[in-house]
């Protein structure tokens, strides 16, 4: 037999060129086709599918306990909060909160009139408290009392006495408590309480600068604060780079996720259409020819 001669490039037949991402997965639809990405089937869900879901977990574990939004009653974004720092054997814990709490606590030492917190939330602004009764309010000694008595500081079971100093705009600024205790700090059990009076709901986010983050609340006041890993850094990182590094390993497994299923769909090879025809140009044609050879032969 005689070798097979080459056509000419001009009487060639094209060939079908490898099938792109775009083209594999678009006779999936777009429903199938991120079904397929998440490695789900009708039996059961791949490996793929609970990797993901384990990273999604771990992402709402670590945000939402930490999350600010879970200390306010009204549902604001802004509650209560309490920084902690140490410096020898002083503690500093300095408290911060939106105007309509901090005039809630205005109306606790009775120097504001019943109402002034809903002002600031639903009006009239005729109710907001003047200049005047601010000042009245940040240089008060019931202010100064209110926060020694629910800011507390111990150490080793005995309480540290405090000194409360107020900003000169206390609803905007809020106030720093210093706690002197005998040795120098370490572990210290911190309790704060603000707020608690008025609506138990109240929660303080409170936080030292680190991944350390905890929320004072009327069931739980009082936590274990620990001053040396604050001082160093030792064994936290901040809080935003847990949560970007969580959000990195997640996208980078979803990829890798996605180009392995991506392969398996170009081993199949390509998904055949209505009545068995393929959707590939090669394949479509030889159906053509072997249909058009066997009317001849007839």
């Amino acid at each position: 037999m005689p070798p097979a001669r080459s056509l000419p490039w001009h009487r060639r037949r094209p060939t079908a060129p490898p099938l792109g991402w775009h083209r594999a997965l678009a006779p999936l639809g777009w429903h199938r086709a991120l079904a397929l990405a998440l490695g789900w089937t009708r039996r059961r869900a791949s490996p793929s599918l609970l990797l993901l879901a384990l990273t999604s977990t771990l992402l709402v574990t670590l945000v939402l306990p930490l999350s600010p939004a879970v200390g306010h009653p009204g549902g604001g974004m802004s509650p209560p909060h309490a920084r902690l720092s140490a410096d020898g054997n002083v503690v500093t814990v300095e408290w911060s909160a939106p105007p309509d709490d901090a005039a809630y606590i205005g109306e606790a030492v009775d120097i504001f009139p019943p109402g002034t917190m809903e002002a600031f939330l639903t009006g009239p602004d005729e109710a907001l408290p003047t200049d005047e009764e601010v000042r009245e309010l940040s240089t008060s000694a019931e202010l100064e009392a209110y926060f020694l008595e629910h800011v507390q500081v111990h150490q080793d079971g005995t309480r540290c006495p405090g000194e409360a100093e107020v900003a000169a705009d206390f609803l905007e600024d809020g106030a720093e408590v210093h706690f002197a205790c005998p040795d120098r700090i370490a572990e210290v059990d911190v309790r704060v309480t603000v707020l608690h009076d008025q609506d138990p709901r109240y929660d303080t986010f409170g936080v030292d600068g680190t991944v350390w983050a905890v929320l004072f609340t009327a069931a739980q006041p009082e936590h274990r604060w620990d001053a040396t890993a604050a001082a160093t850094g030792s064994g936290t990182i901040p809080l935003s780079l847990v949560v970007a590094a969580v959000l990195l390993v997640a996208a980078l497994v979803a990829w890798w996720l996605f180009a392995r299923r991506l392969r398996q769909v170009r081993r199949r090879g390509p998904t055949p259409g209505p009545a068995g025809v393929h959707r590939q140009a090669g394949g479509v044609r030889r159906r053509r020819r072997a249909t058009s050879t066997s009317v001849r032969r007839v």
